[in-house]
């Protein structure tokens, strides 16, 4: 018993002893710090009330419905959600940065709600982005400063960070999912920039950020990229072959992840005029123009407006920046390199700039007011650090201070939180209907500028239309033949057996009396009997048509865009079936094989690299 007793007390001394190593470890407070911090930020979303549709919101709720419908109905790869567009199908992910679309959906495992998926999905992002600017700003500073000044001042920044007024503003007032996901992004980039260039080291880091960032938000891509580019330019003296083999590497890398994403947009673009890569619809120059910030909204809030700021200590730190220069413990290059991109980023962004006679490569951006997200991650660092530096007797209890006065400072804007519903989940797992009521947005379907064109300017046709196959080509009148809605009950006579489940159907087709057919001449088929068929789908890459005629032969055929915007094919004029089934084109199967395979290699690769790294230690 004794032995047994004193085993006890061992054990409870060893945990004891594991237990305060734990609350001396630096990492840990700064984790226990970071994760606190976020949930307060996140608190008012979890207000049973607060309406998470407001904006954006119900755009992204209705990706996350519209994607599992896709998983479930089993389309192997997901990307036309079945229910929207009065059923027509519509696509958020060929042409949105899917992760917003996916990653929220893991949350089901949770939860029955949406909503519910996407506030617990921006939690976690607050606190992932809270621990990329941490890690990035021990990065940046390490071996500059002693390692406590160092752990104190990378709090700080990731504590700005995080309760950034501009990124809340997209949290609370736009739920701009996509944006606030792509926060995380920039200090893994830089972090893994910072380590190639700067630190010589082989860093994953860049390949995380960059596919992430990519797969989150690509307007925002485009930015990174440039401000990448001059981080290159301005450190050239420092890049030799090594470092460009290894950048080189990283941008293939990251196009070969992400190529399950970027080569069905490319290949959508190529198939079709959709209104996305239209100008004139994507950028509305009314609202770029009215809703560009003043220079005073950048420190504080005007109601009615968005929320531009950046805060009020991080502008104290900015101003405290300019006093560091000759200070031989900080990277004096670039400190002033952030400096500078990040008033830059914010002058950019301003009433008086003129943002949108820029080049089209930058005013698709669309908002100038986007430009805020990289003035603040710019200016937390070097507004963290400045202040670090500044005060004498820096600690964590200061820190404590600056986190309660700039949580105390956004108080006053919970009055601007939106509560109630637009529409209950069951309506929006349903699908709302597309009407003549329907404005210019539209749940489910934003501005409708996932569209073809031809379908977008004809949308009374989208609201009439019936959803079934219809002949295109039955008929002498040319009148009625271009009013096909009333050839539809003439249609439902060779139509038969129609069968419609999400992005799959099935019907059969009865021969059609050839007199009867308006004729052209078809590339599609050596003989001109043919039937011309529009199917009850919005015209979309990756549908997979086939039919079978009388004998059981079966034939894949083309599709191709009907003046409506629709799936179109053209058949025998014989007694078919007809089978539709959306399964992605050859392109993009390979294109999604390329993107796991290589996501596999790298990921076995790393952690080989990694155990070589403990043997080697040991």
């Amino acid at each position: 018993m004794k032995i047994k007793n004193n085993d006890l007390k061992n054990d409870t001394s060893k945990n004891t002893n594991k237990i305060k190593k734990l609350i001396h470890n630096n990492t840990f407070i700064a984790s226990l710090f970071i994760i606190i911090v976020s949930i307060i930020a996140s608190i008012p979303m979890f207000n049973p009330n607060y309406n998470i549709q407001f904006n954006d919101g119900i755009q992204h709720i209705c990706r996350l419905i519209g994607t599992e419908q896709s998983i479930k109905e089993g389309e192997l790869i997901p990307v036309i959600m079945s229910n929207f567009c009065n059923d027509f199908g519509y696509s958020w992910n060929l042409f949105y940065s899917p992760v917003t679309s996916y990653v929220p959906l893991i949350f089901r495992l949770f939860t029955s709600s949406y909503e519910m998926c996407l506030k617990l999905f921006i939690t976690v992002v607050s606190i992932v982005t809270g621990f990329a600017m941490y890690f990035f700003m021990k990065k940046f500073l390490k071996g500059k400063l002693e390692n406590k000044k160092i752990e104190l001042i990378s709090i700080l920044g990731a504590v700005l960070y995080i309760l950034l007024p501009y990124r809340l503003n997209d949290m609370y007032l736009r739920t701009a999912v996509a944006e606030i996901t792509s926060f995380i992004f920039l200090p893994i980039v830089f972090n893994g920039l910072y380590s190639i260039i700067n630190l010589k080291e082989k860093s994953n880091l860049l390949i995380i950020g960059g596919a992430g960032m990519l797969l989150t938000h690509s307007l925002l891509t485009v930015y990174l990229v440039i401000f990448c580019l001059i981080y290159f330019l301005i450190n050239i003296r420092k890049i030799d072959k090594k470092i460009i083999i290894t950048l080189a590497f990283n941008a293939i890398l990251i196009l070969l992840i992400t190529a399950f994403y970027w080569v069905p947009l490319l290949q959508s673009k190529l198939s079709a005029d959709y209104e996305v890569f239209n100008q004139a619809h994507m950028i509305r120059w009314d609202a770029m123009i009215s809703l560009k910030p003043k220079l005073s909204e950048i420190a504080f809030y005007v109601p009615g407006r968005m929320y531009y700021g950046i805060g009020i200590l991080v502008i104290l730190g900015t101003a405290l920046s300019f006093t560091l220069f000759k200070r031989k413990n900080i990277d004096r290059k670039n400190y002033i390199f952030f400096l500078i991109c990040g008033l830059v980023s914010i002058i950019m962004s301003l009433d008086f700039f003129p943002f949108e006679k820029l080049p089209s490569i930058f005013t698709m951006m669309q908002f100038s007011f986007r430009m805020i997200e990289f003035g603040g991650f710019f200016l937390a660092i070097v507004s963290s650090i400045a202040i670090g530096l500044s005060i004498d007797k820096f600690n964590i209890y200061t820190i404590v201070g600056f986190t309660c006065i700039t949580i105390a400072l956004l108080l006053p804007n919970l009055k601007e939180l939106v509560y109630g519903r637009y529409y209950t989940e069951d309506e929006l797992i349903k699908g709302i209907s597309v009407t003549s009521k329907t404005g210019r947005v539209h749940a489910g379907c934003a501005s409708f500028e996932y569209l073809p064109s031809k379908a977008f300017e004809n949308r009374k046709y989208i609201e009439d239309r019936e959803d079934a196959p219809i002949i295109l080509n039955f008929g002498q009148d040319e009148k009625q033949n271009e009013d096909s809605l009333n050839l539809q009950q003439e249609n439902n006579r060779y139509i038969q057996n129609f069968e419609k489940n999400g992005t799959s159907c099935s019907f059969n087709v009865i021969a059609v009396d050839s007199k009867e057919l308006q004729l052209e001449k078809s590339n599609l088929l050596n003989n001109e009997n043919y039937l011309e068929i529009e199917l009850p789908y919005i015209y979309y890459i990756g549908y997979n048509v086939e039919y079978i005629d009388k004998d059981g032969n079966s034939k894949i055929i083309n599709t191709y865009e009907s003046k409506n915007g629709f799936l179109c094919i053209k058949v025998p004029n014989e007694n078919l079936t007809i089978k539709v089934k959306y399964t992605g084109t050859i392109l993009m199967k390979i294109a999604y094989i390329v993107s796991i395979f290589t996501t596999i290699i790298s990921i076995t690769i790393l952690i080989i690299n990694k155990k070589v790294k403990i043997v080697n230690k040991k």
